[in-house]
């Protein structure tokens, strides 16, 4: 009898041991008390759990119009400038400029025009047609925020402020009371036209009256 209670003795005071081999106490108080055992694994969060919101804003900056009430977003590397109120989020370009007291001859990459319902005929007719100074490349009709949109691509015949062969692309966008143009004109033969046009692109498709 007695040796029987010795090998249950000895057997309880081997098991703790290798109990104690397997969880070290130090493991055990890392984070200050044992129930650090019941915490989660942290693993690690998928990349394309990003939210896109994130993405947006990490390269774009915004621009608000509040005389026409509109707002649009732009590359982060790229500059807007105005003189009157009225022409805030009008012009973009790539690069830094000035805008000069008369704008109607003035010449830069991206512009972005807010119209009459009255001229929307008249829009149609310039932008969608060959003229003496352009000619017509591609048309393409899509929606943008619930509004029809039309994207149409030109080259330049000479005529024009444009050299031969210049890069125009126009977004006319309708709306019931202000339809809006935004524009890009290449100026340069050395210019990134993928660049410049993915930043139209972006003011295009962000575009929305508040």
């Amino acid at each position: 009898m007695f040796l029987i209670a010795y090998a249950v003795i000895f057997y309880i005071l081997g098991s703790q041991k290798s109990i104690q081999g397997i969880i070290d106490p130090g493991e055990l108080n890392k984070n200050g008390n044992e129930n650090s055992l019941d915490l989660p694994i942290n693993s690690p969060v998928p990349y394309a759990d990003t939210q896109t919101s994130r993405v947006i804003a990490s390269y774009v900056k915004l621009c608000s119009n509040i005389v026409h009430s509109y707002e649009v977003s732009y590359p982060k590397d790229w500059f807007t400038s105005y003189i009157e109120q009225s022409q805030e989020c009008a012009f973009f370009a790539p690069y830094a400029f000035v805008v000069p007291q008369d704008t109607s001859d003035f010449f830069v990459p991206v512009k972005l025009e807010v119209h009459s319902i009255l001229d929307w005929p008249n829009l149609q007719k310039l932008y969608l047609n060959p003229n003496d100074f352009q000619n017509i490349v591609s048309i393409e009709n899509k929606e943008i925020d619930g509004k029809p949109v039309t994207k149409v691509k030109t080259t330049a015949t000479g005529n024009g402020s444009q050299k031969r062969g210049l890069l125009g692309v126009t977004y006319l966008i309708f709306d019931v009371e202000k339809p809006v143009v935004v524009s890009y004109s290449q100026l340069d033969e050395t210019e990134d036209i993928g660049k410049t046009e993915e930043g139209l692109d972006e003011i295009a498709s962000s575009f929305k009256y508040f």
